[in-house]
């Protein structure tokens, strides 16, 4: 079994975390080769396209479910900087300069061979991503969010629009620091 086959989120409290009204949120910046090989697996270097994926783990443990659809995230540099996560589907395209989202075009014939394949359209950053858009009382939600940024000493990461699945109240937003750039 590969490492990256065997990629598991800890519990929140594990990494920078907060806890507000019974819920957990910790995060980890996976900013260097040792911890994206250990989620992604050796092809994708992410880093080296400028690519930082940050692992968020949400934990529950209230008694009321939290509704996660508006969920936002930021990664919020020491100057004050904010960079919305990329949404996976796009990471694909971070890092080819020049090359834009894919136009519709009828497939030339012969049919062209297969090109080197681009390192960011691995699977697992699809499979890995954040996709919890409900989270149930007791249960844990863990999922990547990327960055088009290079780790800095004094990111912090930045997250609103949970809210309580039955009221709609929002539950407070959560803002903390990583921990030390590795």
């Amino acid at each position: 079994m590969a490492a990256e086959d065997s990629f598991r989120a800890k519990a929140a409290s594990e990494y920078a975390h907060q806890t507000s009204d019974k819920v957990t949120v910790g995060a980890k910046a996976f900013d260097n080769e040792e911890l994206t090989v250990e989620a992604f697996g050796k092809k994708a270097d992410l880093l080296k396209y400028g690519v930082l994926p940050v692992l968020v783990v949400v934990e529950n443990k209230r008694d009321k479910a939290l509704d996660l659809q508006n969920l936002q995230v930021e990664l919020v540099a020491a100057d004050g900087r904010h960079v919305n996560a990329v949404s996976p589907e796009d990471v694909t395209y971070l890092g080819t300069e020049g090359k834009k989202h894919p136009s519709v075009k009828p497939t030339p014939l012969p049919v062209p061979l297969p090109k080197k394949k681009n390192p960011l359209s691995s699977p697992e950053l699809l499979t890995r991503a954040f996709s919890a858009k409900m989270l149930a009382p007791g249960d844990t939600a863990s999922g990547f969010f990327y960055f088009e940024a290079k780790p800095e000493t004094g990111d912090s990461i930045y997250l609103n629009g949970m809210h309580d699945a039955r009221t709609g109240q929002e539950v407070m937003y959560f803002e903390f620091p990583f921990q030390k750039p590795q």
